[in-house]
């Protein structure tokens, strides 16, 4: 079974927002051919877009019961590269600070909470241009 989660901040605006936005969604594949789809939508008031990407995450992780094969689109660039570089578990391994000058991590909770989700499964993360021609070829065939 195929399973995919993609995740779709607002904007890339790196402000604090009125409200930010994300959304989710999980697809499967089963092993019959049939697809099933969750969708969710986030809305924090007073936060910042990569705040809701990483409660986005959760979110869609959370739905989850079992160990899962899960290949992961994300559409914010640092959370992308921060957990597909690994840098989760070297927060993890510094007490949850930043490994450079030991600075304060922002949205730790998130990031210890996501952190925590992902170790159950195995997960590969797709890069910015395999994002874009998935949502090409979705925007393709839901026109």
């Amino acid at each position: 079974m195929l399973t995919e989660i993609y995740i779709k901040g607002q904007t890339k605006n790196p402000a604090r927002l009125k409200t930010a936005q994300a959304k989710w969604s999980i697809v499967c594949v089963q092993n019959n051919g049939t697809i099933q789809r969750r969708d969710g939508t986030v809305c924090i008031n007073n936060a910042t877009t990569k705040r809701a990407v990483l409660t986005a995450l959760s979110q869609a992780l959370g739905r989850f019961n079992r160990p899962a094969v899960i290949k992961i689109y994300i559409s914010d660039d640092f959370v992308r590269n921060s957990l597909a570089n690994g840098w989760t578990q070297r927060w993890k391994n510094n007490n949850w600070h930043k490994i450079r000058l030991n600075g304060e991590l922002i949205h730790e909770d998130l990031w210890r909470q996501i952190q925590g989700q992902l170790s159950g499964h195995a997960v590969t993360f797709a890069g910015q241009i395999e994002l874009e021609n998935k949502l090409k070829q979705e925007e393709k065939h839901g026109k």
